[in-house]
Order: C-alpha cells, then sequence, then structure tokens
C-alpha cells in the first residue's frame, strides 16, 4: 500500500480476538498485551483512524480503543 492509498473498511471485524496495548500501559509496566474481544465497530475519528469498543476475554469492563492501539 503506497502512502496516498487508503483502506476503504476497517481492519478488524466483530468477534475477532486482538491485542490491546496502548502506550500509558507500556509506560507502567512491561507487561505484555492483553487479549481481547472486538464487540463493536465504531465510527472513524477526526483523524480518520477507526475506533473499537473491545472486551477482555476474560472478566474486566469493556473499553474503548483506536485502531493503532490492536494488534492481532
Amino acid at each position: 500500500m503506497t502512502t496516498t492509498e487508503r483502506r476503504a473498511g476497517p481492519r478488524y471485524r466483530i468477534d475477532e480476538s486482538v491485542f490491546f496495548s496502548s502506550p500509558s500501559m507500556k509506560q507502567q509496566s512491561q507487561l505484555p498485551a492483553e487479549r481481547f474481544i472486538v464487540v463493536a465497530v465504531l465510527p472513524q475519528d477526526r483523524a480518520g483512524t477507526f475506533q473499537y469498543r473491545i472486551r477482555p476475554t476474560g472478566a474486566g469492563p469493556q473499553r474503548m480503543a483506536t485502531e493503532l492501539e490492536l494488534k492481532r
């Protein structure tokens, strides 16, 4: 993909398993990224980055994450 090309849709889909790691989590500890499940694909933010509602595979609250905070 060249720098002038843009993907048409979101990178992740509902029910897909992803790893979540935010910049603040990386600074606080050296723990690996946590595994989450995508619950919903939300609209793009002002910068054009897709947002997602995710839930942990274990117990815990749902949260919102941007495409940049997620990995397969």
